[in-house]
């Protein structure tokens, strides 16, 4: 299952990629169409107790979603003029609004201060993917709706650290002679 996730991201964010490189007429009109349904479906995703995998790749996603309009890449506004109270607002701060109500309104427990504060650190955090996926899981901590287990929320990290170790275990068996099967050993032909 975990792997159809990733696929789907995987696929998703390459969709983003391609349509932001696109000529900007068909990048806005993709973007001024989908832009919205993306962000919710990948909060949605992200904040749904049953599907905790894939952070890695939601965050990044999520992250670039967020330089996009940051960056004024996209130059058509993301929402319709004359349903916003203000219809000379930047993306920026629409998104900033939109995403705000979006959590706001699914998660009426969490105080509007931390909604707002969160809110603002995705916007800042959008080109430095380390900050940003640990302001997402502050976040999504607090939320309390992953109050059993939060282990998927650092598995990109527990899976380096498991690596570091065996590397480094290994190393440890190869300075002792017959520690290692023959099939371990790496393959050095120093004699020819």
């Amino acid at each position: 299952m975990r792997d159809i996730a990733e696929t789907g991201l995987n696929l998703c964010m390459e969709v983003v990629n391609n349509f932001a490189s696109a000529d900007p007429t068909v990048s806005n009109a993709f973007f001024q169409q989908y832009f919205l349904s993306i962000m919710q479906d990948i909060f949605f995703v992200l904040t749904d107790t049953d599907h905790k995998s894939g952070f890695k790749l939601q965050s990044m996603l999520l992250a670039r979603m967020f330089q996009l309009v940051q960056m004024n890449q996209i130059t058509v506004p993301l929402f319709d003029p004359a349903t916003v109270p203000d219809p000379n607002i930047s993306n920026a701060m629409f998104l900033k609004e939109y995403t705000a109500n979006l959590l706001k309104s699914a998660f009426p427990h969490v105080q509007t201060a931390q909604v707002q504060q969160f809110v603002i650190g995705l916007g800042e955090f959008h080109s430095d993917i380390n900050r940003f996926k640990l302001a997402l899981r502050d976040f999504l901590i607090q939320l309390k709706e992953f109050s059993g287990d939060n282990a998927d929320l650092f598995l990109e990290e527990k899976e380096a650290e498991a690596q570091r170790k065996a590397e480094e275990e290994r190393e440890a068996a190869m300075r002792i002679p017959g520690m290692l099967k023959p099939s371990q050993l790496d393959d050095k032909d120093e004699d020819i």
